[in-house]
């Protein structure tokens, strides 16, 4: 391991002391498993660089000495970028919680890490930005939370709303708040009681219902009352739920708004039956949306990679179920979108992207380096591509083996060089 860290540090000295900044930011800054001591030594090589200092700022590997000097900057960007980092330690924090510009101190309300005895002071900063700040934070105690539902400011209860770790009290509290988008915000919550959302279902405000339509919480009675609405916008949303009855669906499937079968189309617990009809509708946007769906069956995407619209073919594409003979077919295709879709596709057999990687486009190359199902000889082929977005995912790419990794640090291109030993290093933990 120590021989890696040192091979990175001397790739660094040698090769990215007086790089640019494209280099530095996409191979070192942009990447969270660069070493700490490289992180170190580029502080030193450019402490009169603001762009390279926030970017340092946030980064997580940063080391802790690093972070107590760039919280002292001047810098206002510099000090909300140590605000942000999840690695900051407590008394740093606790330094910038009373920082003068409250932009910083709203960072440091939002930071998950910042300690309880600090959330509860901002709770009653004069600042309403900061307050909103530690009602969005998730790690925040009931006590602040509550305390926050009672703010004469509606974006404080508006981002407590929205807090993915409120609870179904505070919640329901807000339920009767007297503006639309608390109420909104309330409706969409993974932790609304259902209770509350059948009181919602029958909100004024549409884009309340909508949500109540969309809420995995939702009881199947309320839906069956949401069907009725006079706004497809909430229709669309029974539609979409995937708790939503297979009969209720049948109904929706043959609703003459589009965007409503459109959403049945989406739905995974749509039926056979549904998809089949729905593969003929007269709308592309409704069969592409079935061409992406899971469920659909491999004789009916085998259909629908014939259809007439290239987005429908798209997603056929792109679908990891789709059949092997379909996807080789548009591996030779002349579309390029098509060709992209299966290389992303998760499903893929290793012979379609073997083809890929040496396909003509970049965009259809990148896509097989990112595949986390590319095989090795496929990822070999792109460390050498010569477009360095390609190559650079192909070095990252989690089937990339440690042999093939330890002979990437003698390559000729020294970024390939550095990304193989920063993978080495973090391989070896």
């Amino acid at each position: 391991m120590d021989n890696y860290l040192n091979e990175a540090i001397s790739s660094y000295s040698f090769d990215y002391k007086y790089a640019g900044w494209s280099e530095i930011n996409d191979d070192i800054l942009q990447d969270e498993n660069s070493p700490t001591e490289i992180l170190d030594l580029l502080y030193e090589d450019n402490k009169a660089n603001p762009r390279i200092l926030r970017a340092l700022a946030v980064h997580p590997k940063a080391s802790a000495t690093l972070i107590k000097t760039l919280s002292t900057d001047i810098n206002d960007a510099v000090r909300w970028g140590v605000a942000d980092n999840t690695a900051s330690s407590p008394d740093i924090l606790e330094i910038l919680s009373i920082d003068q510009v409250a932009i910083i101190r709203y960072r440091v309300a939002k930071n998950e890490h910042t300690p309880v005895r600090i959330l509860e002071r901002l709770a009653g900063d004069e600042n309403t930005m900061v307050r909103s700040g530690v009602a969005s934070n998730e790690s925040a105690p009931s006590e602040v939370l509550m305390k926050l539902s009672e703010d004469p400011e509606i974006d404080v209860r508006l981002e407590l709303a929205k807090n993915k770790k409120v609870s179904a009290e505070i919640l329901e509290k807000l339920a009767g708040d007297m503006n639309d988008d608390v109420r909104t915000a309330v409706a969409e919550n993974a932790n609304v009681s259902t209770a509350v959302l059948e009181t919602l279902a029958k909100d004024r405000d549409v884009d309340v219902r909508v949500k109540v339509s969309r809420n995995h919480n939702t009881r199947v009675t309320t839906l069956r009352d949401l069907l009725e609405d006079p706004e497809a916008a909430v229709r669309e949303g029974v539609a979409w739920n995937m708790i939503t009855p297979l009969e209720y669906l049948e109904r929706l499937s043959t609703d003459r708004k589009q965007t409503i079968r459109t959403c049945v189309a989406k739905n995974p617990g749509a039926s056979t039956e549904i998809l089949e009809l729905l593969a003929k509708d007269g709308d592309a946007y409704v069969r592409k949306a079935v061409a992406k769906n899971e469920s659909t069956t491999e004789a009916l995407l085998i259909n629908l990679a014939k259809d007439e619209d290239w987005r429908v073919c798209e997603n056929v594409a792109g679908n990891p179920i789709a059949p092997t003979k379909v996807l080789e077919f548009f591996a030779d295709n002349s579309d390029t979108y098509l060709r992209k879709a299966v290389a992303s596709n998760k499903g893929a057999p290793t012979q379609v992207l073997l083809k890929l990687a040496d396909d003509k486009d970049w965009m259809v190359r990148e896509n097989v380096a990112r595949n986390q199902n590319a095989p090795l000889e496929a990822l070999l082929k792109l460390v050498d591509d010569p477009d360095w977005r390609v190559a650079k995912l192909a070095v990252k790419n989690p089937n990339m083996t440690t042999d093939a990794l330890k002979s990437l640090t003698n390559h000729k291109n020294y970024r390939l060089r550095y990304k193989a030993r920063v993978a080495l290093l973090t391989a070896a933990g």
